[in-house]
């Protein structure tokens, strides 16, 4: 059973880093530090593309609570987002950050979640926070790392109480969400993937969804494989694909082998349980045929190599699914897949 993840701060998103090696000499003299690259750059419309991505991830988390609650992969969440420039090394970005967002070293709201316990709460994105339960915060480097650990920890107990730099105090009553932080990546690569640990879409397949129905039934999918337990790995494997998400920000593509295999038998479960997933958010399954469809004629068109593809088979397969939800809807049935146990 894994142990409860914090939340992540939203420079986990932007995270660069560089590898080097170590010669069997030093030479003469070293070479100066490169300064880290600028990560920032169309933040703008990042940010509003991860507020849909996280409304609706979190809506998927919270209604699919009860079924991860069974392997123990739940956590209290506030749906809360911070931020600081204390994050950001970067003197472009430093500058972009403080003059489009008004980003100081304090621990900042970047996105309160719509829908979630903080944005009912009264929290919104610029907010600046300086008090966990009466804990302080303080500024700079760490800060937001105090506040996801001292949240967290106040979470597991009940309500928390977030003290704003205007003296304001606001609590939030956490909720109950699968453990599976949902991740936009930006990439142009048409891209989703689960790993037992996050779920992540990239930027490329984002913008190819016309609705946030739509973008539940990609987010669905990876969370029922979770969930199915389709991808679980022992603690000592290769590291997580979050790794090669984090390393598709910066331009290198998401490598087949970083992503563990799919069988169609686990595939078909999760279009399958997906669904069912997004039909107990309330979201209208329906979407789903009309978006495979597109992701179907735009990969074949542009040959992209992309983790689900989409065949007549499987949607056949997504149809019927559809007319089984459907019919439970209306008869008023529990919302349960039929899973039938693997021989």
């Amino acid at each position: 059973m894994p142990q409860a993840r914090p939340s992540l701060a939203i420079a986990l998103t932007f995270l660069l880093a560089a590898c080097a090696t170590t010669p069997e000499a030093p030479p003469p003299q070293a070479a100066a530090p490169s300064a880290p690259a600028s990560v920032t750059a169309g933040l703008e419309r990042y940010m509003d593309q991860r507020a849909q991505v996280e409304r609706v991830g979190f809506r998927l988390r919270r209604s699919a609570a009860q079924a991860c609650a069974k392997d123990g992969d739940t956590k209290p969440d506030l749906g809360l987002i911070v931020w600081s420039l204390a994050n950001f090394s970067n003197a472009e970005d430093r500058t972009r950050l403080q003059s489009v967002f008004g980003l100081t070293n304090a621990v900042t709201v970047a996105l309160a979640v719509d829908g979630a316990p903080a944005a009912r709460a009264g929290l919104k994105a610029g907010m600046t926070l300086t008090h966990v339960n009466e804990e302080p915060l303080g500024e700079g480097k760490g800060a937001t790392e105090r506040f996801i650990q001292l949240s967290n920890a106040a979470a597991r107990k009940g309500a928390v109480r977030l003290r704003l730099a205007s003296g304001q105090t606001v609590t939030a009553l956490p909720q109950t969400v699968c453990e599976f932080p949902t991740l936009l990546v930006r990439s142009p690569e048409v891209n989703a993937a689960a790993d037992g640990r996050v779920l992540a879409i990239t930027s490329g397949l984002f913008e190819l969804t016309r609705s946030d129905d739509e973008l539940a039934l990609i987010l669905g999918h990876e969370l029922a494989h979770n969930i199915l337990g389709h991808l679980k790995q022992p603690a000592k494997e290769s590291p997580s694909i979050l790794d090669a998400f984090m390393r598709a920000t910066i331009g290198i593509a998401v490598a087949k082998a970083s992503t563990p295999p799919y069988s169609i038998e686990n595939e078909k479960e999760a279009d399958y349980v997906g669904l069912y997933l997004m039909a107990r958010a309330g979201y209208d399954v329906t979407a789903a045929e009309s978006f495979w469809r597109r992701l179907n004629g735009t990969t074949r068109a542009t040959a992209v190599n992309v983790t689900h593809p989409s065949g007549e088979d499987r949607l056949s397969a997504l149809q019927a699914a559809i007319g089984e939800i459907k019919g439970k809807q209306k008869a008023k049935k529990p919302l349960e897949p039929d899973l039938k146990p693997r021989q």
